[in-house]
């Protein structure tokens, strides 16, 4: 039983959205049109989709799954192993006895850290894209141990390759933002809710409000964006300091990097960089490396990253002079905070000023 129909969610979205149910599932999944009569076509599409992504008892197929996430990540990689094996398998069906299986089936020499990587880490992907949309309940599966964290980070040279190569997107705001990113070391979530309100270059800091932590840091701005953000119209402005192309603002919450995921992974594919390796999270891991390197002050490094764990140590092992110095003269100047003008007093609280 199919009862779909065509919705806007909310001013924040301008494209209609199809919504309801189908076979007792809720279903909710955009058109990625703002036209109606071709959201229509869109919404027959997908019902045919959903149709043809089920089985003979109505439930949803892992290549149907994993058909609805190519749309919205074209570039994954290591699907194709996966697909052949999963095929037409019930999504709600895989289990962690069965992904064992299927280890051994498709990497039955590789590594733990090869079978999370290229197996575990897509499937479970591809699932909870499912659960999402309510497609499915959301997955419990464990993958083997393993393997530590990869700390991944752009040479000075490949950073002004990328920045080149996003200056020509039609959103010019994209390339500012992941300025501010490898020049502040802020999360995507927290550029995404920085409001323009809460920028101020003549004092040189952003006030970010919504962390990951949950609680309220200020950045000294680096010279290099100051003089990027200086470009934006939204500075000052309360709504978002960053928008997109259509003018709202990017959603914030879980998987936000993946709204610039596209315009930066061709981006890096016209820097000469690779996409798989090369995320818009490197972007802080380029700043945390940078900034040791050359500062080597591990307290800032620490309340400007706004780390609370101890996972800022890894950067303080992999960081070296030389790189601090490529950074510095290809106008990265981590160790320039200002001058300081007058005392606490002769400044309300967080608007400490600095002079370029």
């Amino acid at each position: 039983m199919s009862e779909l129909t065509l919705v806007k969610r909310d001013k924040k979205s301008p494209y209609w959205i199809v919504r309801g149910t189908f076979e007792g599932r809720r279903v909710e999944i955009s058109t990625g049109t703002t036209v109606k009569a071709e959201a229509r076509r869109k919404l027959d599409e997908i019902e045919r989709g959903l149709r043809a992504g089920s089985n003979a008892a109505g439930r949803l197929t892992f290549a149907r799954a994993l058909a609805l996430y190519r749309e919205h990540h074209p570039n994954a990689r290591f699907l194709k192993p996966i697909e052949d094996y999963f095929g037409t398998m019930p999504a709600a069906d895989i289990t962690n006895a069965i992904m064992r299986k299927a280890a051994q089936a498709i990497y039955p020499n590789a590594s733990d850290a090869t079978v999370r990587r290229q197996l575990y880490t897509p499937v479970k992907a591809i699932l909870n894209a499912a659960a999402e949309d309510d497609l499915i309940s959301a997955p419990r599966l464990k993958a083997p141990a393993g393997g530590g964290k990869r700390t991944v980070f752009m040479l000075p040279a490949q950073a002004d390759a990328l920045l080149t190569e996003l200056a020509r997107d039609q959103n010019a705001m994209i390339a500012v933002m992941v300025t501010m990113l490898i020049g502040q070391g802020i999360r995507m979530g927290e550029a995404v809710t920085l409001k323009g309100s809460d920028v101020s270059l003549d004092h040189r800091f952003a006030i970010l409000r919504d962390t990951k932590n949950g609680e309220e840091r200020r950045v000294t701005l680096i010279p290099r964006v100051v003089a990027a953000l200086s470009t934006l119209p939204t500075l000052g402005q309360a709504g978002p300091l960053f928008r997109r192309f259509d003018g709202y603002g990017f959603r914030s919450g879980k998987n936000s990097g993946g709204q610039i995921a596209k315009n930066f992974s061709r981006a890096t594919v016209a820097a000469g960089l690779d996409p798989a390796r090369f995320t818009p999270h490197v972007c802080r891991h380029t700043w945390a490396t940078w900034f040791y390197a050359q500062t080597k002050d591990v307290r800032r490094l620490q309340d400007e990253g706004g780390w609370k764990s101890g996972e800022w140590q890894r950067y303080t092992k992999i960081g070296t002079p030389d790189l601090g110095q490529s950074a510095l003269k290809a106008g990265w100047n981590f160790a320039d905070r200002g001058s300081f003008r007058g005392s606490d007093d002769a400044h309300p609280e967080g608007s400490m000023a600095y002079v370029v």
